[in-house]
């Protein structure tokens, strides 16, 4: 018998030696958790690739997270990872860069011998928390500039690298870090623990993280004064919010937790406090107002395309200013967590773009989302009336609403400014005055990308010298138009009402 036990102790000892070299997870509401980590106990697999300083840190999502500064190009955190097969393979965190502008990684196939990178590099801006969502199966290998990876790849690791310091300060935090496959459909467990105080800058609220197969995301906060019903308020990446815009008088209190896929989870229960501070009214800033416009009629689209739609899909559809390579790139990289794909078509107006939509787009896919934007090739520099101006710009409206009887929530773009010789763009200005009309009394979101232009600085940088199309730092800037529309929109659907 103590021979057997001493053979089967070797046996079992062998399997866990290999367990650790191998393809380890673990299965979880519906998906395959390869590596997890909160940062809040140990780096857990995670060090330095070249020459790096790494720490633990309490600059945090909630606990710690872990911090690395690069101290010459190409370094970063790196995980060692065994991992097979890239269908359905996805890695999410959150991301705090110092100078790192965008979230650069590499993940290395063994099978191929090469490395894998993302074409859609995620934004990261300077000292601000950005919640991150790869499709791996989407990414390229190094070698090459187009096409996919294989199904078949085997990753050893996972490289963050950074730009060259050139003496600056060069850094990321990473918090909440996941690898797992599959489609995340199960939302994060209701928030207990919800706690308000009275500040003398407001109302503080704290509440325990949800727990989550993935990670929660964000949470929502909504708020009720009196018996008054609950409105939606704020955002929050962290567990907790202070909410400054409240007056005197007794004022309840719901949170709920969203995740990486958008699975939105159950209120809170309420809580109730009462104040003495009388706050100033907050002033709504453009985005805000049309949020609290077309809020009603955007969930009501989205809705109708539940179990219809392509989740967390977006299509750009445009003329020859949504067809660039880069452009659907930037603006992948912008959103953070959603997979992008763009249609453009060189030369076409907005009748075009109305009369072939059906054919084009929503014949062949249900995307959650589209990005509209025509007119470039209508205005073409020119001033021309309001009642022309008008036409065209129902034609887009008419674009939107194609897509929004199919259940897909469409955002509309302004055209960007035209040509250097006229710092206004009077023309294309006009244009989209009428379209931004247009697009508020349809209820329909819209994309500041003529503005976004125009205050980015010298439009040499932004604009080509034909005066009408993208630089990359151009496609850059639009990404972020987008991005900042897209916010609101999301705002508005992660809700329960």
């Amino acid at each position: 018998m103590v021979k057997r036990a001493i053979i089967l102790m070797i046996i079992f000892g062998g399997l866990l030696a290999c367990s650790k070299n191998s393809n380890s997870y673990q299965e979880k509401d519906g998906v395959v958790i390869y590596y997890k980590n909160d940062f809040n106990r140990s780096k857990k697999g995670f060090h330095g690739s070249r020459k790096v300083k790494q720490s633990l840190i309490s600059n945090a999502i909630s606990g710690k997270a872990l911090l690395t500064i690069c101290k010459q190009k190409w370094s970063g955190p790196m995980l060692d990872i065994n991992i097979k097969g890239s269908k359905g393979l996805k890695v999410a965190f959150f991301a705090k860069g110092e100078n790192f502008q965008f979230a650069r990684l590499n993940m290395f196939d063994s099978k191929s011998d090469d490395n894998t990178t993302p074409y859609d590099y995620r934004f990261l801006f300077n000292n601000k928390w950005v919640p991150v969502l790869y499709y791996v199966d989407t990414f390229r290998y190094n070698s090459k500039s187009r096409g996919f990876i294989r199904n078949d790849t085997y990753f050893k690791n996972i490289r963050f690298w950074s730009p060259d310091p050139k003496g600056k300060q060069v850094s990321i935090i990473l918090d909440n870090f996941i690898v797992y496959r599959g489609e995340d459909k199960t939302p994060p467990t209701k928030v207990k623990d919800l706690r308000a105080y009275i500040t003398k800058k407001g109302i503080k609220l704290d509440w325990k993280e949800a727990e989550d197969n993935v990670f929660p995301m964000v949470y929502v906060i909504s708020r009720a004064k009196g018996s008054g019903k609950f409105k939606k308020i704020a955002e929050s990446y962290h567990p907790y919010y202070l909410d400054t815009g409240v007056g005197i008088g007794e004022y309840r209190y719901r949170v709920l937790a969203c995740d990486f896929e958008n699975n939105i989870g159950k209120w809170s229960d309420i809580v109730s406090v009462k104040s003495k501070i009388n706050a100033m009214p907050k002033i709504l800033d453009t985005w805000e107002k049309d949020r609290a416009n077309y809020a009603f009629h955007v969930r009501e689209i989205h809705k109708k395309g539940v179990g219809r739609v392509q989740k967390s899909l977006v299509v750009l559809y445009g003329d020859s200013l949504t067809g660039p390579t880069l452009y659907p790139r930037f603006v992948a990289g912008a959103l953070g967590i959603y997979r992008v794909r763009a249609y453009g078509y060189a030369g076409m107006t907005t009748g075009w773009g109305k009369n072939n939509v059906d054919k084009k787009i929503l014949s062949k896919m249900y995307p959650e989302f589209m990005f509209i934007m025509f007119g470039t090739n209508n205005v073409k520099g020119r001033i021309r009336d309001n009642i022309t101006y008008k036409k065209w710009a129902d034609d887009v409206i008419q674009i939107a609403k194609k897509a929004e009887k199919k259940g897909i929530v469409p955002v509309i773009g302004t055209i960007p400014p035209r040509g250097f010789k006229d710092p206004t763009s009077k023309p294309e200005a006009q244009f989209n005055e009428i379209l931004i009309k247009e697009a508020r009394k349809n209820k329909i979101p819209v994309a500041y990308v003529f503005n976004e232009v125009q205050n980015a600085g010298d439009r040499h940088e932004f604009i080509w010298r034909d005066g009408v199309h993208w630089t990359a730092k151009g496609m850059e800037v639009a990404a972020i138009a987008w991005a900042k529309t897209m916010r609101e929109v999301e705002f508005v659907l992660r809700d329960r009402p």
